[in-house]
Parts: structure tokens; C-alpha cells; sequence
């Protein structure tokens, strides 16, 4: 491999998460580490720079954010946000924010912006693409797509595995009938 780079494809780290992954991974290995952030909890841009400043010398960032769910690191605040910390990006930053312009008005329908659905899966560890299934079963099985959410953080859900949001929803569903008392 030619490099390294630790996803957080839930938005679910927060900077000393990231600091102690990234610390481990370029401390023990000999190719470059990078970082790939998503914004679930507001932390994209946090999270990149803790990754830097622990040693990664990738890092991944979207304009305007571009990106499912809450989006990623916003590529021009991460360019802004190094060079003013002192970093040689030999990025030329108004050239970014012009993209950025120009992503926004030609590529992109929604800017991508933190929703409670991105809040939530970000703070149960699931990627925000099952945020529709959710919804959508949730709704259909009677439960809150909050509690739904953290149901399958505690199953510890990955992507390609979306029959599961259905046995989940069933047994939150059973168990909320369980727990009600009888009227």
C-alpha cells in the first residue's frame, strides 16, 4: 500500500478519538496516514486537524462539505483553518472558495448541513446513508428513528447490512409493548 487513511464514515469520532487512531497508525507504519472526516456531530474540521497534528499527511475534504448525510470537512474552512494555524497547503485558497462557489451552483442540489437524523447517527456510530431506511421503517414498525438509530449502534451496523434496521424495528417494537403497562 502507498498509504493509509482511517474513515469516519459515521461522524462518530470526536478529536482525541481521532488523535490516539492517527498517533497509533503513523507511529507504527512507514507510508503516509491520512484522515477521511464526515460531519455528523460538527466535527469534520476538528477531527481533520487533530488528524494532522497527530501525524496524518492526508486528508480528505469535499467543497462546500459535498458529502451524504451531514456532509464531509469543508474543503475550503480546511484550508482557510490550516494556513492560519501556519501550514503550507500550496493550496491557493481564493481558487477553492471560487470552486466551492461554482460546486455549490452547479453540482450540488442540497449544501449538506447537520440535521437531528445526522446528529443521532453520528452519536450511535451508524452511517447517516441508512437515515431513509430508517425513516422509512421506523415509521412503518411504530418506534422512534432516534431509538432505532441507537439500536443499531449497539448492534454495531455496517453498510450493506440494511435487513437488519427491520429485525431492530421489530424488537424495539416488542419490547415497547412488553414494557407498557396494560390500560
Amino acid at each position: 500500500a502507498e498509504g493509509v487513511v482511517l474513515m469516519d464514515s459515521a461522524g462518530a469520532l470526536l478529536p482525541g478519538d481521532v488523535a490516539r487512531r492517527i498517533e497509533v497508525l503513523a507511529g507504527g507504519l512507514e507510508i503516509p496516514v491520512g484522515f477521511h472526516a464526515h460531519n455528523n456531530l460538527g466535527m469534520a474540521i476538528a477531527n481533520s486537524i487533530a488528524a494532522v497534528e497527530a501525524g496524518a499527511r492526508i486528508l480528505d475534504g469535499t467543497a462546500r462539505g459535498f458529502g451524504a448525510g451531514a456532509g464531509n470537512a469543508q474543503l475550503e474552512v480546511l484550508v482557510a483553518v490550516l494556513q492560519k494555524m501556519g501550514y503550507e497547503t500550496n493550496i491557493d485558497l481564493y481558487k477553492v472558495l471560487e470552486l466551492s462557489d461554482l460546486a455549490e451552483k452547479q453540482v450540488m442540489k442540497v449544501v449538506p448541513i447537520v440535521r437531528p437524523t445526522s446528529i443521532v447517527s453520528g452519536m450511535a456510530g451508524v452511517v447517516s446513508t441508512f437515515a431513509k431506511h430508517v425513516e422509512r421503517i421506523s415509521q412503518q414498525y411504530g418506534v422512534d428513528p432516534r431509538d432505532l438509530f441507537f439500536e443499531l449502534g449497539r448492534r454495531k451496523l455496517v453498510a450493506g447490512q440494511e435487513d437488519i434496521i427491520i429485525e431492530a424495528a421489530m424488537d424495539l417494537a416488542s419490547r415497547r409493548q412488553t414494557d407498557s403497562p396494560e390500560r
